[in-house]
């Protein structure tokens, strides 16, 4: 006789998906993304004394060169720019260490504005496709007119 287990109700339900869920950043958001990043490798360079590694980890830097693709896409097809969840924790990064390292006020408060809405869209995200190597965002599908 085969042994099955039941799951408790107080335990998680894992969902398996082949898309990796993404959020919808507007280009508005991503020139704040850009610049809180930008601020805090400046502010990391000038006081850290960090090695290079150190600093682009701390710093968020290395999100950049992987969005940067998915902007040319996203004002291409009139869209909104894939960011994936897992990807947030890299702005929570550099917005912390900004914070930690004299950062800009003004600076600081669109970054945390920033954490504050990517927190509200990461309860809407939804799965994202790859199209020519480049993470995206579905297109909404278009309604056929009534007649």
């Amino acid at each position: 006789m085969a042994w099955f287990s039941k799951r408790r109700r107080n335990e998680p339900v894992y969902q398996s998906r082949d898309e990796p869920l993404a959020v919808e950043l507007s280009q508005p958001d991503f020139r704040i993304l850009v610049r809180v990043i930008e601020h805090a490798r400046e502010r990391l360079e000038a006081v850290s004394g960090s090695d290079a590694t150190t600093i682009r980890n701390a710093s968020g830097a290395e999100l950049l060169p992987v969005l940067y693709p998915r902007v040319g896409t996203a004002v291409a097809r009139g869209s909104a720019v894939a960011m994936l969840v897992s990807e947030i924790r890299y702005v929570e990064v550099a917005v912390i260490n900004l914070e930690s390292y004299g950062g800009h006020e003004t600076v600081l408060l669109e970054g945390y504005a920033l954490l504050k809405r990517l927190s509200t869209l990461k309860e809407q995200a939804r799965g994202a496709e790859m199209v020519d190597g480049i993470l995206t965002l579905p297109q909404p599908s278009r309604h056929a007119p009534c007649t």
